[in-house]
């Protein structure tokens, strides 16, 4: 970790600033959680470039402060512009800094039972540890930050719950909804054997958090 920090140490103090103003739980402190997961995750596969897996997971969150600035959805790939310049004081190659790129771009693109869209392990190993960061305690307490920032309300009774039949207009009717409909299937499509691993005891966590809260609301 300590050459990782030395690969981040140039970049951190624009990161932090940057992630400065944000309310959402996309801010560095989940930036730091993604990264330690995502190098966490290469040490149990033996795989991937150690380097590019640190810094995309450090700056893949760009988009979200866009957004945000914007007021309206701003995409990973819109983003690249923005990381590109906040990447260039690391000492990584030209090749890594396109990886890092390509890796950011691609880090939300996962479909249940669908497969995704990338198969180098750098971009696998984010979209793990990013989905990883978003499920157990902290992503509870991080969709439940999110949800009081966009305005959702925490439950809605009268819709039902549709974990086996996703689709996006139905994950964010509420927080509850958000974690039942999405967060509790994203262990099961974790990209590798590790973060499968690492996800269950999360995903355990929130069965039993929302049994408990449907039963005290009843």
């Amino acid at each position: 970790m300590e050459n990782i920090e030395k690969i981040i140490d140039p970049i951190r103090k624009n990161i932090e600033e940057y992630f400065s103003s944000d309310l959402s739980g996309h801010n560095v402190d989940h930036l730091d959680r993604v990264m330690k997961n995502a190098l966490k995750i290469q040490v149990m596969e033996k795989k991937g470039d150690r380097e590019v897996i640190a810094v995309s997971a450090f700056v893949h969150d760009v988009h979200r402060i866009m957004s945000s600035a914007e007021g309206r959805f701003i995409s990973p790939k819109e983003s690249l512009e923005v990381v590109a310049k906040l990447i260039e004081p690391t000492p990584l190659s030209k090749e890594q800094k396109q990886h890092v790129l390509y890796a950011v771009e691609h880090h939300e693109e996962y479909a249940f039972g669908e497969g995704v869209m990338v198969s180098d392990i750098e971009s696998l190993i984010l979209q793990d540890a990013d989905n990883l960061d978003a499920i157990g305690a902290i992503g509870l307490v991080r969709t439940l930050k999110f949800g009081i920032s966009k305005g959702l309300p925490v439950f809605d009774p009268t819709v039902p719950l549709y974990r086996n039949n996703f689709t996006e207009d139905k994950v964010d009717i509420s927080t509850i909804h958000h974690i039942y409909n999405k967060l509790l299937r994203l262990g099961e499509n974790m990209n590798t054997k590790s973060a499968r691993k690492m996800a269950k005891k999360r995903t355990k966590l929130m069965e039993e958090f929302l049994k408990q809260y449907l039963e005290e609301i009843a």
